[in-house]
C-alpha cells in the first residue's frame, strides 16, 4: 500500500483497493472466507497490484539502459547487457552476454523482488538460449536459420499451449453443437476463436 499511496492522492482510490483487499473470496459452497494476504487468482485488482508492485523491477533494470555506444563498450570488456521486457507480473530478460552471466543475475533479480515481498517462481524461472525458444503472452519467441543460408530470423508464432486452448475450445463448441443448425455452430466458432486469431494477426 506504501508504493500505491506514494503514486496516488486521491484517499477514494486508496480505501477502494484496501476495500477489495479485505472483501475475502466467495468459495463454491457460497461461503465467503477472509483472506489474510494477497489477491485471490485472477482478481480483478491483482494485475493492478502486481503492475504496482514489480515497477522495482522497471526502477532497477533502468539502471542498465544505457546508449548504443556504451553497450558496445561493455560487449568489448565481456561485460553483459541486460534488457527487461515485462507484463503484469509476467517477465522476461535478455541478456546479451554469456550464460553465466545470466545465472549470477536470478540472486539480483531476486533480491528486488524480497522487497516487495515476492520470490522467483522456481518452477517458471527458467534460462535458456533464444536458439532454444520460449513460451511468452502466449507466444513462441525463437531464433531460426533461414535453409540454405547462413542469416538467422527470430520468429514469434502462437505457443503450443494457447494453441491447445483454442483447440479445446472450438472441440466443445462443435461438441456442443453437434445435433443442432450448422449454420449456429460455426458462428459459435467464429465468436470463440476471432480474438485468438486477430491477436495472433496484429
Amino acid at each position: 500500500m506504501r508504493r500505491l499511496e506514494s503514486r496516488i492522492g486521491d484517499k477514494r482510490v486508496l480505501l477502494l483497493v484496501k476495500a477489495f483487499l479485505k472483501s475475502g473470496i466467495l468459495g463454491r459452497d457460497g461461503q465467503i472466507r477472509g483472506s489474510g494476504t494477497g489477491t485471490p487468482q485472477g482478481g480483478i485488482l491483482s494485475p493492478l497490484l502486481a503492475n504496482v508492485a514489480l515497477s522495482v523491477l522497471d526502477e532497477h533494470f533502468d539502471q542498465h539502459t544505457i546508449s548504443t555506444v556504451d553497450r558496445a563498450k561493455r560487449r568489448r570488456h565481456g561485460l553483459a547487457n541486460y534488457r527487461l521486457i515485462r507484463y503484469a507480473d509476467d517477465f522476461v530478460i535478455m541478456v546479451s552476454g554469456a550464460r553465466a552471466q545470466a545465472e549470477a543475475l536470478l540472486p539480483e533479480v531476486a533480491a528486488v523482488l524480497g522487497t516487495m515481498g515476492f520470490a522467483l517462481s522456481a518452477e517458471k524461472t527458467m534460462i535458456t538460449h533464444i536458439d532454444e525458444g520460449l513460451d511468452f503472452l502466449g507466444w513462441r519467441i525463437q531464433r531460426h536459420r533461414k535453409r540454405g543460408t547462413a542469416t538467422h530470423y527470430v520468429n514469434t508464432y502462437p505457443s503450443k499451449k494457447a494453441l491447445r486452448a483454442i483447440t479445446t475450445k472450438v472441440k466443445t463448441a462443435i461438441g456442443a453443437r453437434r445435433s443442432r443448425h450448422h449454420g449456429r455452430a460455426w458462428h459459435e466458432i467464429t465468436r470463440r476463436t476471432e480474438g485468438f486469431v486477430e491477436r495472433r494477426m496484429r
